[in-house]
């Protein structure tokens, strides 16, 4: 069995593990990012969006190159019961990426500063000392069994975190998870190109759907929510047989399947424990309601990628100074997220029939947070006109 000694193992190769890879070999350490894709970037289970808005929040040294942005979106058209509101400009537009193309350049980034990259590559296990610091990580590296000897672990793993699962951080709630059934579609006939579409309706169950252009005849089509995968995949057909997104997509063709889990509330209990540090989606960094994660990730992972340099100087870093640090870097947006976060989730277990309309008029901004409790008090018919007066 093949033995490797190193610094800093980094369990995935999506935007926080090749960002976390990157800063962690900056700054000197032995790095050994992994992946158990055989490419990187493949599949790109994702709505493949990025926010404008956080381009200033990317850390230093990361600049995205204009042939990465494949797609300008100037805004997001919502609809929620015949009401259209369309937000354009500011925090409301964006690009659209090819994740594949998008994550490779990424890791190629780590690898530029010397970090080693292992594709086709699983972690199978993390063997603990006595005081529960990892010593040891199993990883499968097509047929062959690797020992690797690392002094930090990051886990960058996603919503189904091997690293978290493994030492026992893993809570998968009901409200923690969200089923998302998607499909990037070709061969379309969208109204607006350049505008997201987000749909609030009754059929999606705590979510909503989507539609994401990747140019004028092309996007990600999907719906999310809390709900098993079944009960959303027939929210999905039901969507699509909505009239107002039949006639955008009369005609169209299914090229890839890109349904997924994603995280919405804390899946893991701790995100620094011991010498492990979790990032990205595994640390629950992405800004909701959209669960925008693309770039919170980029950020989630150097900020990992520094505490980890710190953690081999010998410096002492809690869970509570990871989380301070990161809603310093994305402040206001990760306050303003986890707020949304916890109401959403609240929402979402009571049984109020308008909640559809509590959600899109919060994620609209029509429902300012200081006042949500005034609007929940409102019944059904109250919310309806009052977006049917701020809409079309």
């Amino acid at each position: 069995m093949d033995k490797i000694i190193c610094d800093v193992l980094v369990v995935g190769a999506g935007p926080a593990g090749s960002s976390a890879a990157r800063v962690c070999a900056m700054n000197g350490l032995k790095t050994i990012f992994i992946d158990k894709r055989k490419e990187i970037g493949v599949p790109a289970l994702c709505a493949e969006g990025i926010g404008s808005y956080l381009f200033s929040y990317l850390p230093e040294g990361i600049v995205i190159p204009k042939e990465q942005l494949i797609w300008k979106i100037e805004g997001i058209r919502f609809c929620c019961e015949n009401c259209i509101i369309d937000k354009t400009g500011g925090f409301w537009d964006g690009y659209a990426v090819d994740r594949t193309k998008f994550d490779k350049w990424l890791s190629c980034l780590a690898i530029e500063k010397g970090a080693q990259l292992f594709t086709d590559t699983e972690l199978i296990d993390l063997i603990q000392d006595k005081n529960k610091y990892v010593k040891k990580a199993i990883v499968k590296k097509r047929r062959n069994i690797l020992e690797v000897y690392p002094k930090i672990v990051i886990g960058a793993d996603g919503v189904d975190s091997k690293v978290s699962k493994l030492l026992d951080l893993y809570e998968e709630e009901k409200y923690n998870i969200i089923e998302v059934y998607s499909w990037e579609m070709k061969n379309l006939n969208l109204e607006n190109p350049n505008l997201e579409q987000i749909f609030f309706e009754e059929y999606v169950p705590g979510g909503y759907a989507y539609i994401f252009p990747k140019s004028k005849t092309r996007a990600n089509i999907g719906v999310g929510g809390f709900s098993s995968k079944e009960k959303i995949k027939k929210c999905f057909s039901n969507f699509l047989d909505s009239p107002c997104v039949k006639k955008q997509i009369n005609g169209g063709i299914k090229i890839v399947e890109k349904s997924k889990k994603a995280v919405f509330g804390d899946v893991a209990k701790k995100n620094i424990f011991r010498n492990v540090i979790l990032a990205g989606d595994a640390a629950n960094h992405n800004l909701k309601p959209f669960v925008e994660g693309i770039l919170p990730a980029i950020t989630s992972g150097d900020l990992s990628g520094k505490l980890a340099s710190d953690i081999s100087r010998g410096k002492n870093i809690s869970h509570n100074y990871h989380l301070k640090e990161f809603k310093k870097l994305m402040h206001p947006h990760h306050s303003d997220s986890k707020y949304i976060e916890k109401y959403i989730i609240k929402l979402n277990k009571s049984n109020k029939k308008q909640k559809h309309l509590l959600a899109f008029g919060l994620c609209i901004g029509l429902f300012e947070l200081e006042k949500i409790e005034e609007y929940e008090a409102m019944n059904y018919e109250e919310l309806k006109e009052i977006l049917i007066e701020n809409g079309m």
